[in-house]
């Protein structure tokens, strides 16, 4: 394919395509075209991170970098780092004044996607982060959902970001140098690559969403944790919530322990249709306790109390059980 009009040397790119990969073959090729039929007239590069990949991901990359070479390049690796450090070190790589985040298994569908999104960027210094809607796909390219998220465009702010992560990565294009701001506990958090990001872009300015779809997001097993069911999630969200209130300041620490309330009260109720009394009894305690006394009152009391019945009823069949066989 022909590239879009990105006639500029690699040395000033104005954005980094940044594409992480690990395992990627069948899929890093149409990112790539997708990043490369970008039509801007300020120059853009493509710097692939793999993460010692073990089928051809590495070889597909570079015979891109090979035919591109003033626009494409390889981070390639001998150690397997893990998730969030690849992330974090191919951050590190790009040149660019802006980053845009693209998984190898995600490809962008509009090739004015860079162009409006660094012009939104540009017009407003205060705008840390811009994103857009997107489709989700399976990886037979069945559409399972036509528009993601489901919030109207404009604005969004730290309190909106907390609650919940609407932004889908694919859609990003983000002011370069945010990422050194990430805590430390994010390179163990490994499920949750752009969240946390998010959330420290969010403290120093807005989030904008525009109002056109860009990005198709693949659903694939080796993508996104896909599969490993809602418990996983409401674990994830919660250890999520336990670690960001050290990232925030004082005035949002409310805000954080009321939602990871919420997501302990949703983890002892799955725990507690799976028939996991104790553990679901636990969960329930810490949803109690982790926000102020009346934040969630209703919810999380209804929640303790129905851990502690249903665990009290399952230990006295227990005994009962017992009793009988003697």
């Amino acid at each position: 394919m022909e590239m879009g009009s990105n006639t500029q040397a690699r040395s000033t790119p104005v954005v980094s395509v940044a594409i992480t990969s690990y395992n990627s073959e069948a899929w890093i090729g149409r990112a790539i075209e997708s990043a490369l039929a970008q039509q801007a007239d300020f120059a853009f590069e493509i710097v692939i991170g793999d993460d010692c990949s073990t089928d051809g991901t590495v070889e597909v990359a570079e015979s891109y970098s090979a035919r591109f070479p003033e626009t494409v390049r390889v981070v390639d690796r001998n150690v397997n780092v893990g998730t969030q450090r690849n992330y974090y070190e191919l951050f590190e790589q790009c040149q660019g004044k802006y980053i845009a985040w693209l998984d190898a298994d995600d490809y962008w569908t509009d090739p004015e996607k860079l162009a409006l999104q660094v012009k939104a960027l540009e017009d407003d210094p205060s705008v840390m982060i811009c994103g857009h809607f997107v489709r989700w796909v399976s990886k037979a390219d069945e559409v399972i959902r036509k528009r993601f998220p489901e919030i109207p465009a404009g604005r969004y702010g730290i309190t909106d970001i907390l609650e919940k992560n609407f932004l889908p990565s694919p859609s990003v294009v983000f002011r370069n140098g945010l990422h050194r701001s990430l805590p430390n506990w994010y390179f163990d958090v490994s499920p949750l690559t752009d969240w946390p990001l998010y959330v420290v872009a969010a403290l120093s300015g807005d989030i904008v969403l525009l109002d056109r779809s860009m990005a198709d997001y693949t659903l694939t097993q080796s993508g996104a944790f896909w599969g490993k069911g809602d418990l996983f999630w409401y674990k994830v969200n919660a250890d999520f919530y336990e670690r960001v209130e050290s990232a925030l300041p004082s005035r949002f620490h409310q805000q954080a322990r009321r939602h990871k309330g919420k997501q302990y009260e949703e983890i002892a109720y799955l725990l507690r249709k799976d028939r996991q009394f104790a553990e679901s009894r636990k969960a329930a305690i810490k949803a109690f306790c982790s926000p102020q006394m009346l934040d969630n009152f209703s919810s999380k009391v209804k929640a303790l109390l129905a851990s502690l019945v249903r665990e009290a009823e399952w230990r006295v069949r227990g005994a009962q059980a017992v009793s009988n066989e003697r």
